[in-house]
């Protein structure tokens, strides 16, 4: 079977589990051209050579001074948009008739989702991030431009699919819509060889494990260090201030892994891939998002009302007494967390992939090809005039100001 994966080039969490999904298809059978940008070709150089993988165009989140720039982000999406889709349009044109696929599966990447819509190719979405739309709760103090960006974006970046898989370490607090005919999967996010292999030495040695790379946190890192002298620190990713409790180090992924197979807790943003590894490590996690990134904020959120840890907006003293207060009754609840070395999502996307009958898409435009290039212009026209251009219409006033 043949597979267009696409895969979001923000930051490494998406790429790291697709990887792992990639390999896993191609052990099984299927042959995988990868779609992706930035980060994503960065860690394939390194991770995996051999990949067949085309460099796109994609969106990237503005950061200032460690915060999300939420207005700015946007901006340059709609800036970018037009030349994007234009050569995207072109590349996906002579990839149809060349590779013909039988399959699309995407991890937060819109454009793959939009071409398999445009086409009639079987769709798969992978990821967790449409979960900041089907909450049961939210998370306190949240503004309104920080929920409306980030409602915005995944109504943008997330198609409906035939199947969605909605990765959760919080299953009981998303809310499933009613429509059956898009299904939703809720399964444990996915983790990668290399932390399933590093778990059989997990234990629990008298330190705190820090990784953090906003340098908007070095300061209250630092006083949070000081504050509790009597508690040994470890840190990556940022140049901290020497103490006798801290000991810093250099990143080394396997060094990095030992640690947080050995730590007693985590200290770290709502990034979702590194919670997803430490509670599958059994670590507790004491979470501050980074500021304006609300889907760091739910995840946060979601660590403690699962009672696997403590969130906080900022590295407070109190906060982290609590969390240390409670580091015991947090390991406890992680007991009860079940991730069985991603079994179940394994067989469950084997399912729905057996269901998918090769070559549809080669009957149907054989006869057709020339009518394709139209109808995707028409689609990504449509797509733009229903969900990009309403919003820049309403917004544009207040983007020139603020920029």
């Amino acid at each position: 079977m043949k597979i267009i994966y696409g895969v979001s080039g923000h930051g490494n969490g998406h790429i790291t589990r697709s990887t792992y999904v990639i390999n896993f298809l191609e052990k099984n059978g299927c042959k995988v051209k990868i779609l992706t940008y930035g980060q994503g070709i960065k860690y394939l150089n390194i991770v995996k050579k051999d990949a067949d993988y085309h460099d796109i165009s994609g969106f990237d989140i503005i950061y200032k001074d460690g915060v999300v720039r939420n207005y700015r982000t946007f901006y340059e999406f709609l800036k970018r948009f037009p030349p994007n889709t234009t050569k995207q349009l072109i590349y996906f044109f002579k990839m149809l008739y060349q590779y013909k696929p039988d399959l699309v599966i995407s991890d937060f990447e819109p454009f793959s989702q939009i071409f398999a819509k445009t086409v009639g190719i079987p769709l798969i979405n992978i990821n967790n991030n449409i979960t900041v739309n089907i909450l049961k709760e939210i998370p306190d103090r949240t503004s309104f431009t920080e929920k409306y960006f980030a409602k915005i974006v995944v109504n943008i970046f997330e198609r409906k699919a035939n199947y969605h898989f909605i990765l959760s370490f919080a299953d009981k607090y998303i809310s499933r819509p009613k429509e059956s005919k898009y299904k939703i999967i809720v399964v444990p996010p996915i983790i990668r060889k290399e932390v399933i292999e590093i778990a059989k030495e997990k234990e629990y040695r008298d330190f705190i494990l820090i990784y953090q790379t906003s340098k908007s946190m070095i300061v209250r890192i630092n006083e949070l260090i000081k504050n509790f002298p009597e508690v040994k620190f470890v840190s990556y990713g940022l140049e901290l201030e020497e103490r006798n409790n801290l000991k810093k180090e250099s990143f080394s992924k396997d060094n990095f892994l030992k640690d947080l197979s050995k730590c007693k807790g985590v200290i770290t943003n709502g990034g979702f891939t590194l919670i997803s590894e430490s509670l599958y490590l059994k670590k507790p996690i004491f979470s501050v998002p980074i500021k304006g990134q609300y889907e760091q904020r739910v995840n946060s959120f979601l660590i403690e009302k699962m009672g696997y840890g403590k969130s906080s907006l900022d590295f407070s003293k109190e906060d982290f007494k609590m969390f240390l207060e409670n580091i015991e009754e947090y390991k406890k609840n992680l007991d009860s967390y079940i991730q069985d070395e991603n079994k179940i999502f394994e067989s469950k996307l084997l399912k729905i992939i057996s269901k998918v009958e090769p070559g549809a898409l080669n009957r149907f435009y054989e006869t057709m090809f020339i009518t394709i290039i139209p109808v995707i212009q028409l689609n990504f026209l449509k797509f733009f005039f229903a969900k990009i251009f309403p919003i820049y219409k309403k917004q544009i006033k207040r983007l020139r100001n603020i920029i």
